[in-house]
């Protein structure tokens, strides 16, 4: 008998107790399918974390305030981030990172909405890993011109225009009783970073009436936020980017140094400094750990559906007695015995493992769905799922078969 024989036998067989054949797959099913939806689900998780890292520049160090010990005294000023850019040793730029919150209104169709409003200069656009979709990111003599000027975040555009590509649109925002008319000069992917530094839409809402159901997120010039806001420009952060290949960790530190002295104040816990790079190896290590540890809980599923496997070939040895002495004593060997009943046992948890793999397929495109990210399916997943729900056919049909070929002929065909 060759292989191909054995597949048609133990397709055959499977189908001759379907019901029971689909009740014993259920197990790897299960197994596969919550270890494909977590993996993939979890892998594109990690991914969309890093990239919003990664989108705030890899070379990036944020420089924060501790707000809740801080005086007037101790809030970084705008001297402060001309200072770093020109005196501290490894810095290529730094951008102030002012927040305000107001209300805006898209003059195009009137919409009202939720305004998270960073105040910037020119420098904070190479810390992101793509500048300006559309448009252009406003300039230096913008910025000490306190133009009435601001770039939009992609989603919010599209959010609050219909479409991307809102250059030269005005919006009018208003905070503290004042309000400006500002042109839109570029679109960047800017939403994830004001929502981190913000504290979200939820944050946002505090701050106005709470009633709009639409945030937009604005990048202005930091002079013309403290004109719209009526606030000195009180810095609880700043973006320094380092020179490509510094120490991230040194040149953030050495502009930590530098504030202590400027504001006289040397408590090792007023001002920190984050390493963006630091923070994609510790997310991408922790998230991996977590997968990891989550789809090996559910690989134990695996485990159960493999006994359950080996439980059920074992009632088929039993059915199949007589079957097997009158192939043993017309000349089947051992082997062929052994192969016949291991390539049911494989074929049973094969197919387990491909409705599991589409399960879990669906399933993590399904959930990812929900939080709008894109899940992380690849080729070595599918690949190793198989073989892996294969293996786990062959390991537990190998009791099975040998007791099935070592059968003794004689007893086999004296079997009721």
């Amino acid at each position: 008998m060759n292989i191909s024989e054995s597949l048609k036998i133990a397709v055959k067989c499977i189908k001759s107790n379907l019901m029971r054949s689909l009740l014993t797959m259920l197990g790897i099913i299960i197994g596969i399918s919550s270890v494909i939806m977590i993996i993939g689900a979890g892998t594109g998780v990690r991914d969309y974390i890093v990239g919003l890292i990664e989108d705030m520049g890899s070379n990036a160090v944020l420089i924060s305030v501790d707000a809740t010990s801080a005086t007037d005294n101790d809030y970084i000023t705008l001297d402060d981030v001309q200072n770093i850019k020109t005196k501290v040793n490894g810095v290529e730029r730094c951008s102030p990172m002012l927040m305000g919150f107001g209300r805006a209104t898209i003059n195009k169709t009137a919409t009202e909405a939720t305004a998270m409003l960073v105040g910037v200069n020119s420098d904070v656009q190479f810390a992101l890993t793509n500048s300006c979709e559309y448009g252009r990111f406003f300039t230096d003599e913008e910025y000490d011109a306190n133009a009435p000027i601001a770039v939009i975040g992609t989603n919010s555009a599209e959010m609050a225009f219909g479409y991307k590509d809102v250059t030269n649109e005005y919006i009018t925002v208003s905070s503290s009783g004042k309000s400006m008319k500002v042109r839109v000069c570029g679109v960047a992917n800017i939403d994830a970073l004001t929502n981190s530094l913000g504290g979200g839409s939820n944050m946002a809402s505090m701050f106005t009436n709470g009633s709009d159901k639409l945030v937009i997120a604005l990048f202005m010039p930091c002079t013309t936020l403290t004109q719209i806001t009526g606030a000195n420009a009180q810095l609880g952060s700043v973006f320094v980017i380092a020179h490509e290949g510094a120490d991230y960790d040194a040149v953030g530190n050495a502009a930590v140094n530098y504030l202590k002295s400027a504001h006289g104040n040397y408590s090792n816990s007023m001002y920190t400094a984050q390493n963006m790079a630091t923070y994609v190896n510790i997310v991408d290590i922790i998230m991996s750990v977590l997968t990891a540890f989550i789809a090996c809980v559910g690989a134990i599923s695996l485990i159960v559906g493999g006994i359950g496997v080996m439980n059920i070939m074992l009632v088929s040895v039993t059915e199949r007695t007589r079957e097997i002495g009158i192939r043993k004593s017309l000349g089947a060997k051992t082997k062929v015995i052994t192969l016949q009943f291991l390539t049911e046992s494989i074929i049973l948890c094969l197919i387990g493992g491909i409705i599991g793999l589409t399960i879990g397929i669906a399933g993590a495109f399904a959930a990812c769905s929900i939080i709008d990210i894109q899940p992380n399916i690849t080729w070595w997943l599918i690949v190793v799922s198989l073989l892996f729900s294969s293996g786990v056919g062959l390991f537990f049909g190998i009791y099975p078969a040998r007791k099935a070929a070592q059968m003794s002929p004689i007893d086999a065909l004296r079997s009721e």
